[in-house]
């Protein structure tokens, strides 16, 4: 028997129609847990081979941690991964909320979607319940029309509101950033997974559970371990200014710290855009009441509502800090109810708000020097603070028509097709664009986001916290902390040990605003507790290497390989204000120690004996290493 685990994955066809209920192995579960890093060994498993990411073949799975429905704080997320349709690599998403433990509720650990289906169909589990419905009546609805029908129909059959995620008109339209919705409120965000469910003609799936649990291994050691955590969280300053503020409490404190992108990234600071959009601001403003997820003690989810014209906003999901951050301050938009009112457009349509912050800005910044005119972009002139010519080019990409069709396969690639200095605009890695936070600030994010796997990324490595002080030092990997900033120096050794920690969270799938202020005895206790596994520090974390270096194989299996560990050229450009005044980057010396670190050759080539001690020869085999 397994413990943490419901043992059990639905196969689902989508060409056929056929559905298959696989047994979950127990060596898998061991070596990558859950979530990202089990969808990546299961995609590997089934690789389709260097397809294209719309196109039948890819695969689109969904997978819950080990945590999930366990109660261990923040232990509620789902990952979905395939190959990205905006990066044409390896793609994931992350989501917090309900439908994790709903599914693992209902018996199941994932669902593996292959195939495309003639006509658009939709996913409803009522526990041993399992088909596929017509979804012709909810094509072209937006993401909440979808989960208001979806729920209606759960309570009239099954007597219970269901668990829905769903994609909206974006998804539908093959915006290559294209989000997945779960139940109005939170979102797997980045890489256009949307787009892949939109390409198999999969709308939604719906979740009834059964009331089945996966057994704890040692309920009393975990009871016991949670104690301790609530004990932490009620004495802790970043817990109480999540609850306060939510995620936007960051936005003041990071723009002190060099860590929030102004006008493109150009410039360090801006302190009366700032005071408009802050925690405080947000909660006096548009603020109703906190959210949370599952089993969460937190509550850093926002529920907002704007009565003034012209940007009402009926009461919903607010906007998070990567969003008021890329839709404002990115933009020099200071008109914080704008920002509100993109979002609920973003989240109806299904849009990643911050690669679509980064196509606006690339836009603003082209017409500023001439590469665009108002007439290309279908008549809209646009300057920085502009917020109405904002929200009409997020409307324009979600219905992914005329100047919007460029703007929404990302901003590589409408910098390409621009030309000139175009691309030195796009602020991107691997095609994904830069989450709102300046590595210029934190000099360890450029390596972070260079290395990795799947494009820049905050999520992908713990680095964000470590080099900010936030997260509970680990002396027993090394990282006591505090470390300096703004410097290169051992940023290398932290950036590969902060990406392995990450890959830990991202395939237990647990929130990591909760496993922050963990510490390594913490954080084995709690796996050993609910899974009965026998980890130490040293083989949990290396299945966070392990983790890694599967994704890093799966990147260059799609093509895009060494090569491609470069930062920016506009973190290259010092900015002449703020808290970080001409801070840049070592990148190439941080670049040759984590090569020599991580065993690879001086280029960023694996090497076989390192993929074979790490139980990974079927890659090296794919590789032809």
């Amino acid at each position: 028997m397994m413990y943490g685990y419901a043992g059990k994955v639905l196969e689902v066809n989508l060409t056929t129609g056929e559905i298959e209920t696989g047994e979950q192995g127990e060596k898998d579960c061991r070596e990558y847990l859950g979530g990202s890093g089990l969808g990546a060994k299961m995609y590997l498993d089934r690789f389709p081979g260097d397809i294209e990411p719309l196109s039948p073949e890819n695969l689109l799975i969904f997978m819950t941690g080990p945590w999930t429905g366990s109660r261990v704080p923040g232990g509620n997320r789902f990952a979905v991964v395939a190959r990205s349709p905006l990066t044409n690599h390896w793609g994931e998403a992350s989501c917090g909320g309900y439908f994790g433990p709903e599914l693992k509720a209902a018996g199941y650990d994932g669902i593996v979607f292959s195939g495309a289906s003639k006509e658009p169909v939709y996913l409803w589990i009522n526990g041993d319940e399992v088909e596929l419905r017509d979804a012709s009546d909810l094509q072209g609805k937006d993401t909440y029309e979808t989960a208001d029908i979806l729920w209606e129909r759960a309570r009239e059959e099954a007597g219970k509101k269901s668990k829905v995620v769903a994609i909206g008109p974006a998804g539908e339209k093959g915006v290559k950033f294209a989000a997945i919705a779960h139940d109005k409120a939170h979102f797997a965000g980045r890489t256009g997974m949307g787009a892949v469910m939109g390409s198999k003609n999969l709308k939604a799936i719906s979740v009834v559970g059964a009331g089945k649990k996966a057994e704890i291994a040692d309920p009393d050691a975990l009871k016991a371990w949670r104690k301790k955590v609530m004990d932490i969280f009620a004495e802790s300053i970043v817990v109480e200014s999540l609850k306060a503020f939510g995620t936007n409490a960051n936005l003041e404190i990071g723009s002190m710290l060099g860590d929030v992108p102004f006008k493109n990234w150009q410039l360090g600071e801006w302190d009366d855009g700032v005071a408009l959009l802050n925690g405080p601001t947000y909660a006096d403003e548009i603020l109703v009441k906190p959210h949370s997820c599952w089993a969460c003690p937190i509550g850093c989810k926002r529920v907002i509502k704007v009565d003034e014209p012209p940007y009402q906003v009926p009461e919903g999901a607010g906007p998070e800090y990567e969003t008021i951050c890329m839709l404002g301050t990115n933009l020099m938009n200071d008109n914080l109810a704008s920002i509100a009112k993109a979002n609920e457009t973003c989240n109806k349509c299904g849009v990643d708000t911050i690669t679509l912050g980064e196509v606006i800005a690339l836009v603003i910044e082209c017409q500023e020097k001439g590469l665009l005119t108002p007439e290309e972009c279908d008549g809209v002139a646009i300057t920085w603070g502009d917020h109405e010519g904002m929200t009409k080019l997020v409307e324009m990409v979600c219905k992914n028509e005329g100047f919007g069709a460029r703007m929404a396969q990302g901003s590589r690639a409408l910098a390409e097709s621009i030309g000139k200095e175009a691309p030195d605009m796009a602020v991107q890695v691997r095609g994904l664009e830069l989450p709102a936070h300046d590595p210029r600030g934190f000099h360890g994010f450029s390596l972070a986001y260079a290395t990795s796997v799947r494009g820049a990324c905050h999520c992908a490595s713990m680095n964000l916290y470590m080099e900010q002080g936030s997260a509970v030092p680990l002396p027993e990997l090394d990282l006591e902390g505090p470390f300096e900033e703004q410097s290169s120096e051992g940023k290398a050794y932290l950036t590969a040990r902060a990406q392995e920690l990450a890959q830990v969270f991202n395939s237990a799938v647990v929130c990591v605003l909760a496993a922050v202020s963990w510490d390594g005895e913490m954080l084995v206790t709690a796996m050993n507790a609910v899974t009965g596994f026998d980890y130490d520090l040293d083989s949990l974390m290396a299945v966070g290497e392990r983790t890694w270096f599967l994704k890093r194989g799966l990147q260059e299996l799609f093509g895009s390989g060494p090569e491609e560990d470069v930062m920016h050229s506009r973190i290259y450009i010092p900015v002449e204000e703020g808290p970080h005044t001409d801070s840049v980057p070592d990148f190439e010396l941080m670049k040759k120690e984590y090569y020599e670190y991580r065993g690879m050759d001086d280029k960023g080539h694996m090497a076989r004996g390192k993929l074979e001690k790490l139980d990974l020869a079927p890659l090296a085999d794919r590789l032809g290493i």
